[in-house]
C-alpha cells in the first residue's frame, strides 16, 4: 500500500459515548443538558469517553494523523487552564460502557496525549485534538484487532484546579453533536514527524523586513493582519529520512492560539538548502533571505458556500493540517547534501490575502514547545522514477487543453494590479485567478508575466463549449474594446504574448488554428476587445501577432 488512506468515524449510538465522575459513576448521555464534561467541577473529576464503530484499518497499519473532534456544549468566559490527557482503551475490539464496565475500569493505552486548553472554546464550534498517532497504533497492534472492530477514547482530567473543566455535547443531543474520528493511515510506509527544537527555529517576518522569533503573544501570525504582510518560518528535526527516499505524503500541523473565521492565502515553499540552519536573532537569515524550493504550495484557508467564499474556523488549542507538501519535501531530500541528520526548513509565505486575513498558530515560545509545530512525512524506500513528459505536474490534467484562449481584463491597463482582480475572482468563489497566465500593464511591471492558476488546474474563463475544460487561459491586461476603454495593447505585452503563445503551443502540440479570442469560442462578450482580437487573428493565420 504505498499510499494514503482516510476514514472518518462518527459515534453511532447513545450507547457509544458519555460520561463518568469521580471514576465512579457513569452517565451515558451526559448530564439532563446532554453534555459531557471532562477537567475538574466543583471538586469532582470528569472524563468523557467516545467509542466508535466499524473502524476499517488493518491490523498493524501505520497511523500518519489522527484526531478526535468534539463539538463545545457551552462558550466559555474566560481563558481557561483545562489540563488533559487522551487515552485509549486498550482492548482489540471495544464493547459499549456502563456502569458496570465504565472507562476507569477497562486498561488504557500505553501512549497517551497530553491536551492543554487555554484559550477559551465557543458553543458548537468543532475542536480538534493533537495528533493522536501513538495512541491509535498501540490499539490497532493488538494480537486481536482485525479491520472493522470498534475502538474507543478518554479525555481525563490531568491535574486541573477546581472549576476548570471543558464541555461537548454527547450524541443524545442530536446526530449533528456527536463526536468524531478521523484517521490518515498506511499499511507499508514509514512515518517521520520532524519537531521543532527552540526558539530559534521558527518565528514570523514582517514585511520580509522584520524578524521575531519570540513573537508578541507568542504567535506566528500568518497573512496580511491589516497593517502588514506577515510570514512563518519553521525548521525541523529529527525527521530521519534518507536521502532519496520517496516521498508518499507530508502534511504541516499547526496549533491554533484564537478563535476566527478569516481565509488568507498562503503559499508554502521550502528552504532549498541541505541541513537547513537555526534563524539568528539579529534576522540576518529570516525566511526572505533564503533560497527557496522550486517546488511550493498554495494554502487558501477558505471554501465556498452558497456562492461566497468564506474563511475556514479555525478554534482554539485545536491541530490544523497544511495541503500535502510532499513535491516540496522530495525535493529537499533529494539534494546531495541531504542526510538522515539533516534539518528541513519551511516558510509560510503571504500569497494576496486580503488586509485583515490571517491566522495565528502558536510559536514555540509557548509553553517551551508544547503547542509547537510538527511535520509528518510518509516516505518508502523505494523509488520509482518516470521520465514521460506528460508526467509532470502541469500535465496532470483529465482533459488534455486542446485551446488557448486569449482575454483582456477589461480593466484599465496601466492601474490594475494581478493581485486585485486575483483576490476578487478568490472572493467570488474560484479558488484563484480564473486564468493562468497573465500578462500585466504598469502597476505590475508593463508586459511582466505572471503565472496563474497552474495550468493544470481547470479554468474560470470561458464556459461556453466546456472551454474551461478544454484550454489554457491568457489574459492581458487592459481594456481594448473600442466602445469601452479603447486602449492599445503595449507592444511589451504583445511581445510577452507572442513568446507566451509559442511556448505552450510547443509544449502541448497545440497548432495556431486553435488560438482564439475569448467571444470567437462564440460567447457573449467583447472580450478581448477588437484592438487585441486582430492580433490574435494573425497569429491563427501567419503565426505571429505582429508581421
Amino acid at each position: 500500500m504505498n499510499y494514503i488512506a482516510k476514514i472518518i468515524a462518527s459515534v453511532a449510538e447513545t450507547i457509544d459515548d458519555g460520561r463518568e465522575q469521580d471514576a465512579a459513576t457513569w452517565n451515558g448521555i451526559g448530564n439532563a443538558g446532554n453534555v459531557i464534561s471532562f477537567g475538574n467541577v466543583s471538586g469532582s473529576v470528569y472524563s468523557g469517553a467516545f467509542r466508535f464503530r466499524h473502524i476499517d484499518i488493518p491490523r498493524n497499519s501505520k497511523i500518519v494523523l489522527a484526531r478526535l473532534r468534539i463539538r463545545p456544549a457551552v462558550t466559555d468566559s474566560a481563558d481557561p487552564d483545562v489540563k488533559l490527557v487522551i487515552k485509549g482503551i486498550k482492548e482489540a475490539d471495544t464493547k459499549p460502557f456502563t456502569q458496570t464496565s465504565r472507562p476507569s475500569q477497562r486498561i488504557k493505552t500505553v501512549n497517551s496525549v497530553p491536551w492543554h486548553i487555554v484559550k477559551k472554546w465557543e458553543v458548537h464550534e468543532w475542536t480538534q485534538t493533537p495528533n493522536l498517532k501513538l495512541l491509535i497504533e498501540e490499539i490497532v497492534a493488538q494480537a486481536g484487532w482485525k479491520a472493522g472492530n470498534s475502538l474507543a477514547l478518554t479525555i481525563e482530567d490531568n491535574g486541573s484546579a477546581v472549576n476548570q473543566a471543558e464541555t461537548c455535547y454527547d450524541l443524545s443531543k442530536g446526530n449533528d453533536y456527536g463526536a468524531e474520528l478521523e484517521i490518515l493511515y498506511t499499511t507499508v510506509l514509514n512515518v517521520s514527524i520532524g519537531t521543532i527544537a527552540g526558539t530559534d527555529r521558527d518565528g514570523v517576518e514582517t514585511d520580509k523586513i522584520a524578524w521575531q522569533s519570540d513573537p508578541t503573544g507568542n504567535v506566528i501570525a500568518l497573512g496580511h493582519d491589516g497593517i502588514a504582510v506577515n510570514e512563518g518560518g519553521f525548521i525541523f528535526s529529527a525527521l530521519n529520512i534518507p536521502r532519496y527516499a520517496n516521498i508518499i505524503g507530508a502534511y504541516l500541523l499547526l496549533t491554533q492560539a484564537d478563535q476566527n473565521n478569516r481565509f488568507p492565502n498562503l503559499l508554502i515553499k521550502g528552504f532549498a538548502e541541505d541541513n537547513a540552519q537555526p534563524f539568528t536573532g539579529s534576522g540576518s537569515n529570516r525566511p526572505s533571505t533564503r533560497n527557496k524550493t522550486k517546488a511550493q504550495v498554495e494554502w487558501t484557508i477558505g471554501e465556498t458556500v452558497n456562492g461566497t467564499f468564506v474563511g475556514i474556523h479555525w478554534s482554539a488549542n485545536s491541530v490544523y493540517e497544511s495541503p500535502d507538501l510532499k513535491e516540496i519535501i522530495q525535493e529537499i531530500v533529494d539534494r546531495e547534501g541531504w542526510t538522515t541528520s539533516s534539518n528541513l526548513g519551511l516558510v509560510l509565505e503571504n500569497y494576496s490575502s486580503w488586509g485583515g486575513q490571517y491566522k495565528l498558530p502558536w510559536d514555540y515560545v509557548k509553553n517551551n514547545g508544547e503547542f509547537a509545530a510538527r511535520l509528518v512525512v510518509v516516505w518508502d524506500t523505494l523509488r520509482t522514477f518516470r521520465w514521460t513528459k506528460k508526467d509532470a505536474p502541469k500535465y496532470d490534467k483529465a482533459n488534455y487543453p486542446e485551446y488557448i484562449i486569449v482575454h483582456h481584463t477589461a480593466t484599465p491597463r496601466d492601474s490594475t494590479r494581478f493581485s486585485t482582480i486575483r483576490n476578487n475572482h478568490i472572493g467570488i468563489g474560484w479558488g484563484d485567478i480564473a486564468y493562468h497566465h497573465w500578462i500585466a500593464g504598469a502597476m505590475d511591471g508593463l508586459g511582466t508575466h505572471i503565472p496563474g492558476r497552474p495550468e493544470n488546474k481547470i479554468g474560470a474563463h470561458a464556459d461556453t463549449e466546456k472551454m474551461n475544460y478544454r484550454s489554457i487561459g491568457i489574459a492581458v491586461c487592459g481594456n481594448f474594446h473600442p466602445t469601452s476603454g479603447n486602449e492599445q495593447p503595449a507592444p511589451e505585452q504583445l511581445a510577452t504574448l507572442q513568446e507566451l503563445l509559442d511556448k505552450i503551443r510547443k509544449e502541448r502540440g497545440i497548432p495556431k488554428e486553435r488560438v482564439l479570442g475569448h467571444r470567437e469560442v462564440p460567447d457573449a462578450t467583447d472580450c478581448p476587445g477588437d484592438n487585441l482580437l486582430e492580433y490574435v487573428k494573425r497569429y491563427r493565420t501567419i503565426g505571429q501577432l505582429i508581421p
